[in-house]
């Protein structure tokens, strides 16, 4: 996994999704985890695993199929059972209504940007944050 960071203000996360303080901390001590929220809050859902693989891969030095198997085995289902998004496994969708960190990253337009022309979603940038 890369070494960059994807820092998130946890008292904004813990406001914004009723999330316990320290089970916040616990969530957010997994950096792919946070740049997941970071691309989820930054982009138009609902989007595929697929996509959000190819889109994380762009921040991590992971391939996007080792990123695919930790976000369907751990990320996602965490995230969901939290509320903080919906998963449906069997299709592969991802939808998080409502962002829940600032992202600010230098590169978040090209980060953002369609990875290929299969992609199975209408995922856009958010340009309407509520900050």
């Amino acid at each position: 996994m890369s070494s960059r960071s994807a820092p998130v203000d946890v008292q904004r996360f813990v406001r914004l999704t009723d999330v316990p303080l320290d089970e916040a901390y616990t969530l957010l001590a997994n950096v792919r985890l946070r740049i997941t929220l970071h691309v989820l809050s930054a982009c138009e859902t609902p989007v595929s695993v697929d996509w959000l693989s190819e889109t994380l891969a762009q921040w991590d030095d992971d391939s996007p199929e080792a990123i695919e198997i930790e976000l369907v085995h751990t990320v996602l289902p965490k995230l969901e059972d939290f509320g903080i998004l919906e998963y449906d496994a069997r299709s592969g969708i991802v939808r998080m209504d409502n962002p829940v960190v600032a992202f600010d990253h230098p590169r978040a337009e090209s980060l953002l940007a369609p990875v290929d022309d299969a992609r199975d979603s209408t995922a856009s940038t958010r340009s309407d944050y509520a900050y």
